[in-house]
Protein backbone atom coordinates (compact mmCIF):
# COMPACT_ATOMS: atom_id res chain seq x y z
CA UNK A 1 0.00 0.00 0.00
CA UNK A 2 1.26 3.16 -1.06
CA UNK A 3 2.61 5.55 2.00
CA UNK A 4 2.26 8.46 -0.30
CA UNK A 5 -1.38 9.24 0.08
CA UNK A 6 -2.92 12.82 0.32
CA UNK A 7 -6.03 13.38 2.27
CA UNK A 8 -8.74 15.77 1.27
CA UNK A 9 -8.97 17.26 5.24
CA UNK A 10 -7.67 15.47 8.76
CA UNK A 11 -8.30 16.12 12.07
CA UNK A 12 -5.77 17.31 14.47
CA UNK A 13 -5.93 18.62 18.17
CA UNK A 14 -3.27 21.23 17.35
CA UNK A 15 -4.84 23.74 15.62
CA UNK A 16 -3.72 27.38 15.41
CA UNK A 17 -6.01 30.28 16.91
CA UNK A 18 -6.16 32.07 13.52
CA UNK A 19 -6.51 29.41 11.42
CA UNK A 20 -10.39 29.44 10.53
CA UNK A 21 -10.63 27.47 6.85
CA UNK A 22 -13.01 29.84 5.23
CA UNK A 23 -11.94 28.00 2.28
CA UNK A 24 -13.55 24.60 3.30
CA UNK A 25 -16.31 25.82 4.31
CA UNK A 26 -17.81 27.19 1.16
CA UNK A 27 -16.74 24.05 -0.10
CA UNK A 28 -19.50 22.63 2.29
CA UNK A 29 -21.82 25.72 1.10
CA UNK A 30 -24.60 23.02 0.52
CA UNK A 31 -25.10 21.69 3.51
CA UNK A 32 -24.48 24.77 5.01
CA UNK A 33 -27.58 26.09 3.01
CA UNK A 34 -29.72 22.43 3.71
CA UNK A 35 -29.17 23.58 7.73
CA UNK A 36 -30.33 27.16 6.44
CA UNK A 37 -33.87 25.60 5.13
CA UNK A 38 -34.16 23.05 7.66
CA UNK A 39 -34.20 25.40 10.41
CA UNK A 40 -36.42 27.44 8.47
CA UNK A 41 -38.78 24.73 8.28
CA UNK A 42 -38.57 22.83 11.27
CA UNK A 43 -39.48 26.06 13.73
CA UNK A 44 -42.93 26.59 11.78
CA UNK A 45 -43.81 23.13 11.60
CA UNK A 46 -46.95 22.11 13.30
CA UNK A 47 -48.00 25.54 14.26
CA UNK A 48 -51.59 27.14 12.87
CA UNK A 49 -50.57 29.60 11.76
CA UNK A 50 -47.12 29.00 10.20
CA UNK A 51 -44.69 32.01 9.19
CA UNK A 52 -46.85 33.78 9.65
CA UNK A 53 -45.60 34.20 13.10
CA UNK A 54 -42.74 35.91 11.78
CA UNK A 55 -44.90 39.05 11.33
CA UNK A 56 -47.09 38.88 14.41
CA UNK A 57 -44.45 37.84 16.78
CA UNK A 58 -42.92 41.57 16.28
CA UNK A 59 -46.75 43.22 15.78
CA UNK A 60 -47.91 41.58 19.43
CA UNK A 61 -44.17 42.94 21.14
CA UNK A 62 -44.67 46.62 19.80
CA UNK A 63 -48.39 46.54 20.91
CA UNK A 64 -47.74 45.66 24.55
CA UNK A 65 -44.62 47.61 24.42
CA UNK A 66 -47.23 50.76 23.24
CA UNK A 67 -49.62 49.73 26.45
CA UNK A 68 -46.87 49.31 28.65
CA UNK A 69 -44.36 51.99 28.08
CA UNK A 70 -46.10 54.64 26.43
CA UNK A 71 -49.59 54.64 27.66
CA UNK A 72 -48.93 53.61 31.25
CA UNK A 73 -45.24 54.44 31.58
CA UNK A 74 -45.20 57.39 29.23
CA UNK A 75 -42.05 56.99 27.97
CA UNK A 76 -40.72 59.72 25.60
CA UNK A 77 -40.68 58.61 21.55
CA UNK A 78 -39.23 62.15 20.53
CA UNK A 79 -42.20 62.84 18.45
CA UNK A 80 -41.96 59.77 16.54
CA UNK A 81 -45.20 57.41 16.52
CA UNK A 82 -45.12 55.02 18.89
CA UNK A 83 -45.56 52.08 16.46
CA UNK A 84 -42.45 53.14 14.37
CA UNK A 85 -40.67 53.98 17.68
CA UNK A 86 -40.81 50.52 19.19
CA UNK A 87 -40.55 48.54 16.06
CA UNK A 88 -37.35 49.01 14.67
CA UNK A 89 -35.61 48.28 18.13
CA UNK A 90 -38.00 44.96 18.52
CA UNK A 91 -36.44 44.09 15.23
CA UNK A 92 -33.17 44.95 15.88
CA UNK A 93 -33.09 43.68 19.63
CA UNK A 94 -35.30 40.14 18.64
CA UNK A 95 -32.49 39.82 15.44
CA UNK A 96 -29.68 39.94 18.31
CA UNK A 97 -31.82 37.67 20.62
CA UNK A 98 -32.40 35.24 18.34
CA UNK A 99 -28.78 34.69 16.52
CA UNK A 100 -27.27 34.85 20.67
CA UNK A 101 -29.12 32.00 21.61
CA UNK A 102 -28.86 29.75 18.80
CA UNK A 103 -25.09 30.04 18.60
CA UNK A 104 -24.61 30.06 22.23
CA UNK A 105 -26.00 26.42 22.65
CA UNK A 106 -24.09 25.23 19.34
CA UNK A 107 -22.44 22.14 21.14
CA UNK A 108 -24.93 21.73 23.59
CA UNK A 109 -27.70 21.21 20.86
CA UNK A 110 -25.95 19.68 18.29
CA UNK A 111 -22.83 17.23 19.99
CA UNK A 112 -24.76 13.95 18.99
CA UNK A 113 -23.98 15.17 15.21
CA UNK A 114 -21.07 16.52 15.54
CA UNK A 115 -19.58 13.22 17.57
CA UNK A 116 -20.86 11.37 14.60
CA UNK A 117 -19.96 12.78 11.13
CA UNK A 118 -16.94 15.46 10.38
CA UNK A 119 -18.16 19.31 8.56
CA UNK A 120 -16.33 22.72 9.76
CA UNK A 121 -18.06 23.19 12.92
CA UNK A 122 -18.63 26.58 12.17
CA UNK A 123 -21.39 25.62 9.63
CA UNK A 124 -24.01 25.61 12.44
CA UNK A 125 -23.65 29.07 13.83
CA UNK A 126 -23.69 30.36 10.37
CA UNK A 127 -26.64 29.00 9.45
CA UNK A 128 -28.19 30.03 12.38
CA UNK A 129 -27.34 33.50 12.05
CA UNK A 130 -28.26 33.37 7.77
CA UNK A 131 -32.02 31.66 8.61
CA UNK A 132 -32.62 34.27 11.14
CA UNK A 133 -31.39 36.82 9.22
CA UNK A 134 -34.34 35.57 6.57
CA UNK A 135 -36.86 36.37 9.28
CA UNK A 136 -35.79 39.72 10.01
CA UNK A 137 -35.60 40.78 6.72
CA UNK A 138 -39.10 39.76 6.13
CA UNK A 139 -39.82 42.02 9.65
CA UNK A 140 -37.46 44.62 8.30
CA UNK A 141 -40.24 44.82 4.67
CA UNK A 142 -43.48 44.83 7.45
CA UNK A 143 -41.64 47.72 9.47
CA UNK A 144 -41.24 49.42 5.54
CA UNK A 145 -44.78 48.73 4.51
CA UNK A 146 -46.41 50.53 8.03
CA UNK A 147 -43.71 53.39 7.11
CA UNK A 148 -44.62 54.00 3.83
CA UNK A 149 -48.34 53.95 5.07
CA UNK A 150 -47.61 56.43 7.77
CA UNK A 151 -46.06 58.55 5.15
CA UNK A 152 -48.80 58.67 3.34
CA UNK A 153 -50.80 59.78 5.80
CA UNK A 154 -48.60 61.96 7.75
CA UNK A 155 -45.49 63.68 5.78
CA UNK A 156 -43.66 64.91 9.01
CA UNK A 157 -41.08 61.74 9.05
CA UNK A 158 -38.42 62.15 6.73
CA UNK A 159 -35.66 59.80 5.62
CA UNK A 160 -32.33 61.01 6.00
CA UNK A 161 -29.04 60.22 4.01
CA UNK A 162 -27.77 57.58 7.30
CA UNK A 163 -30.11 55.07 5.74
CA UNK A 164 -26.77 54.23 3.53
CA UNK A 165 -25.95 52.79 6.28
CA UNK A 166 -28.85 50.02 7.12
CA UNK A 167 -26.96 47.09 5.89
CA UNK A 168 -23.78 47.88 7.80
CA UNK A 169 -26.19 48.42 10.84
CA UNK A 170 -27.40 44.63 10.43
CA UNK A 171 -23.76 43.40 9.53
CA UNK A 172 -23.06 44.89 12.73
CA UNK A 173 -25.80 43.41 14.50
CA UNK A 174 -25.30 39.95 13.40
CA UNK A 175 -21.37 40.02 13.69
CA UNK A 176 -21.89 41.00 17.50
CA UNK A 177 -24.28 38.08 18.08
CA UNK A 178 -21.63 35.37 16.04
CA UNK A 179 -18.63 36.51 17.94
CA UNK A 180 -20.39 36.98 21.65
CA UNK A 181 -22.32 33.65 20.96
CA UNK A 182 -19.37 31.78 20.25
CA UNK A 183 -17.65 32.68 23.29
CA UNK A 184 -20.74 32.25 24.74
CA UNK A 185 -20.99 28.21 23.39
CA UNK A 186 -17.24 27.22 24.09
CA UNK A 187 -18.05 28.88 27.81
CA UNK A 188 -21.32 26.92 28.57
CA UNK A 189 -20.17 23.79 27.10
CA UNK A 190 -18.06 23.19 29.75
CA UNK A 191 -19.67 25.30 32.76
CA UNK A 192 -23.34 24.37 31.95
CA UNK A 193 -24.83 25.68 35.15
CA UNK A 194 -23.83 29.15 33.81
CA UNK A 195 -26.33 28.45 31.58
CA UNK A 196 -29.13 30.16 33.98
CA UNK A 197 -27.14 32.99 34.65
CA UNK A 198 -26.25 34.24 31.54
CA UNK A 199 -30.21 34.16 30.13
CA UNK A 200 -30.94 36.55 32.89
CA UNK A 201 -27.45 38.82 32.05
CA UNK A 202 -29.62 38.43 28.56
CA UNK A 203 -32.88 39.92 29.41
CA UNK A 204 -31.43 42.59 31.73
CA UNK A 205 -28.97 43.62 28.68
CA UNK A 206 -32.07 44.62 26.64
CA UNK A 207 -33.13 47.50 29.31
CA UNK A 208 -29.10 48.49 29.05
CA UNK A 209 -30.50 48.89 24.95
CA UNK A 210 -32.57 51.49 23.89
CA UNK A 211 -35.44 49.39 22.39
CA UNK A 212 -38.13 51.15 24.99
CA UNK A 213 -36.50 54.42 25.23
CA UNK A 214 -34.36 57.04 23.24
CA UNK A 215 -30.69 57.64 23.77
CA UNK A 216 -31.36 60.74 24.58
CA UNK A 217 -32.74 60.40 27.76
CA UNK A 218 -30.22 58.54 29.88
CA UNK A 219 -28.25 60.53 32.38
CA UNK A 220 -24.76 61.90 31.37
CA UNK A 221 -23.18 60.16 33.82
CA UNK A 222 -23.86 56.68 31.94
CA UNK A 223 -24.09 57.70 28.96
CA UNK A 224 -20.57 56.90 27.89
CA UNK A 225 -21.10 52.88 29.23
CA UNK A 226 -24.35 53.27 27.15
CA UNK A 227 -22.88 54.15 23.95
CA UNK A 228 -20.62 51.05 24.25
CA UNK A 229 -23.29 48.54 23.72
CA UNK A 230 -22.67 48.34 19.74
CA UNK A 231 -26.69 47.54 20.13
CA UNK A 232 -27.49 51.42 21.03
CA UNK A 233 -25.72 53.07 18.08
CA UNK A 234 -27.26 50.49 15.42
CA UNK A 235 -30.28 51.12 16.99
CA UNK A 236 -30.67 54.90 17.02
CA UNK A 237 -28.69 54.79 13.76
CA UNK A 238 -32.19 52.59 12.31
CA UNK A 239 -34.38 55.33 13.95
CA UNK A 240 -31.91 58.16 12.51
CA UNK A 241 -31.93 57.01 9.13
CA UNK A 242 -36.08 56.69 8.88
CA UNK A 243 -36.78 59.64 11.32
CA UNK A 244 -34.19 62.56 11.16
CA UNK A 245 -34.99 62.77 14.70
CA UNK A 246 -31.40 63.16 15.86
CA UNK A 247 -28.03 63.27 14.02
CA UNK A 248 -25.67 60.63 13.20
CA UNK A 249 -23.30 59.58 16.19
CA UNK A 250 -20.37 58.41 13.60
CA UNK A 251 -17.97 58.15 16.74
CA UNK A 252 -20.24 55.65 18.74
CA UNK A 253 -21.00 53.87 15.87
CA UNK A 254 -16.81 53.03 15.04
CA UNK A 255 -16.74 52.84 18.59
CA UNK A 256 -19.47 50.29 18.45
CA UNK A 257 -17.57 48.83 15.22
CA UNK A 258 -14.28 48.46 16.35
CA UNK A 259 -15.56 46.42 19.76
CA UNK A 260 -17.75 44.23 17.32
CA UNK A 261 -14.56 43.21 15.21
CA UNK A 262 -12.55 42.37 18.36
CA UNK A 263 -15.10 40.05 20.00
CA UNK A 264 -15.87 38.28 16.31
CA UNK A 265 -12.00 37.57 16.09
CA UNK A 266 -11.55 36.62 19.58
CA UNK A 267 -14.95 34.27 18.99
CA UNK A 268 -13.52 32.83 16.02
CA UNK A 269 -10.32 32.20 17.65
CA UNK A 270 -11.55 30.42 20.92
CA UNK A 271 -14.32 28.42 18.93
CA UNK A 272 -11.66 26.95 16.29
CA UNK A 273 -9.50 26.22 19.01
CA UNK A 274 -11.43 24.41 21.56
CA UNK A 275 -14.04 22.56 19.38
CA UNK A 276 -12.37 19.33 19.05
CA UNK A 277 -11.06 19.63 22.49
CA UNK A 278 -14.74 20.17 23.85
CA UNK A 279 -16.50 17.01 22.46
CA UNK A 280 -14.87 15.26 25.02
CA UNK A 281 -16.18 17.18 27.35
CA UNK A 282 -20.32 17.23 26.36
Amino acid sequence: MSNNLQWDWKIDHKISLFKWDFKEIWQYKDLLLRFVRRDLIANYQQTILGPFWILLQPVLTTITYYIIFGKIAKISTEGIPPLLFYLPGIIIWSYFSDCLNSTMYTFLHNSTLFSKVYFPRLIIPLSNIISHTVRMLVQLALFVVIYVAFIAVDHSAHISASIILMPFILLLTAAFALGAGLIISVITARYRDLDYALQFIIRLFMFATPVIYPASIVPENLKTIFWLNPLTPAIETFRTGFFSTNTLQLQPLLVATAITIILLITGLALFKKLETKLMDII
